[in-house]
């Protein structure tokens, strides 16, 4: 538990607020009263997200060093103090910040076993004004920890006190980031999403159709690979009945990369379900070696797509302009009353249908057309 102890006989005093800090409105006064002054070049264009709550506008203050200043004033101006672990260890991190950055090549060996910056990309589903940035700044401390060569060190610099916040958390990744910034650069890919889904029917509806899988098998090599592909992503539309959904997967439903001049792919597993092309030609992941990464030229470099592992199956990319179409057509000849006519059906997915109260929410919405052919 905590604990509190005396230290002087001095009576406490109010904080006074000096002026620069009674103009801190919003957390971009904050952002730029302390960051925005330290370089003209600092400049804050739009403020997308922070941690300042509502409630701290008021009652917060711009300190140049948020740990070292707060203790001198404190000191200085007879204020009570209150030190969280957490406080302390971001002040260490910080200083090591610097150490680091400044003798980066010859500590390079303690961290890394590349030459020069690599980048480390994460995903997110949404929009800059919707995605939870602490989150992704998580991930990206995730992704870096896969490529240093000490297993303990993202252990080492995260918090796990008592005391620790989820913005302690994200804090500390960001410190972490930046004590690595010599050797790697970091890239958030926002795509749009699907905040939630529906899976409708019963849980024995959709383990009917894993069952049915194996029946692939007997046509040939390209249905037996595509039962293979189709395996994993089924028996977990099945284990979401189950109350704990993996996440992981249903995020990685689909990836749009475009192309910019060149063409656009998609990647994810819902490439499971564009095997073939209207034509019959298989353009799924090859049949008896693993998918390539997949790279494309966009702006100013390189960038590669890799294969999507789920289980034992690996997922490919498919260029956007080959994704087949969803329906299918037959002709039919009608005889109305010895009145012939040449007709045609059409069948399958070819639309989709907006629902909900606010017309935020879509779902395939599969038709079948019959008529007449001019």
């Amino acid at each position: 538990m905590p604990i509190r102890f005396k230290v002087s006989n001095n009576k406490a005093k109010p904080v006074v607020f000096p002026p620069k800090d009674a103009k801190i409105l919003t957390p971009a006064d904050l952002l730029n009263g302390v960051w925005g002054t330290r370089d003209k070049g600092n400049v804050c264009a739009e403020l997308l997200q922070s941690s300042v709550s509502p409630s701290k506008i008021g009652s917060i203050q711009g300190q140049r060093n948020g740990f070292v200043d707060t203790v001198v004033q404190a000191y200085n101006q007879h204020h009570h103090l209150s030190i969280r672990p957490d406080d302390v260890w971001m002040a260490i991190l910080s200083q090591f910040n610097f150490y680091v950055n400044a003798h980066a090549e010859e500590l390079r060996s303690h961290f890394v076993a590349h030459e020069g910056k690599t980048e480390v990309r994460v995903y997110g589903i949404g929009t800059r004004y919707t995605v939870n940035f602490g989150l992704l700044a998580n991930r990206l401390a995730d992704e870096i920890q896969k490529r240093v060569v000490d297993p303990e060190l993202q252990a080492w610099i995260l918090p796990d006190f008592s005391t620790t916040t989820h913005n302690d958390t994200v804090i500390c990744s960001v410190l972490m980031m930046a004590t690595l910034n010599a050797y790697f650069t970091r890239k958030i890919i926002l795509r749009c999403g699907i905040p939630w889904i529906t899976l409708e029917g019963e849980k024995e509806d959709w383990e009917k159709i894993l069952a049915r899988l194996d029946k692939l098998d007997a046509f040939g090599e390209e249905p037996a690979k595509w039962a293979s592909l189709l395996r994993p992503v089924l028996a977990r539309f099945v284990s979401a009945f189950d109350g704990e959904p993996d996440i992981n997967f249903w995020n990685s439903i689909c990836h749009y990369h475009p192309g910019g001049s060149g063409p656009s792919y998609i990647s994810g597993w819902v490439t499971a379900f564009c095997v073939w092309t209207n034509k019959g030609k298989w353009i799924g992941p090859p049949l008896t070696t693993p998918p390539e990464p997949v790279s494309y030229y966009l702006g100013t470099g390189m960038k590669t797509i890799e294969p999507l592992t789920i289980d034992n199956a690996q997922y490919g990319t498919v260029e956007t302009s080959d994704i087949p179409v969803g329906f299918c057509e037959v002709d039919i000849k009608l005889d109305d009353n010895f009145q012939v006519f040449d007709c045609k059906m059409v069948a399958g997915h070819l639309a989709s249908v907006v629902e909900g109260r606010y017309r935020n929410a879509i779902r395939p919405s599969p038709e079948w057309f019959m008529f007449i052919k001019g």
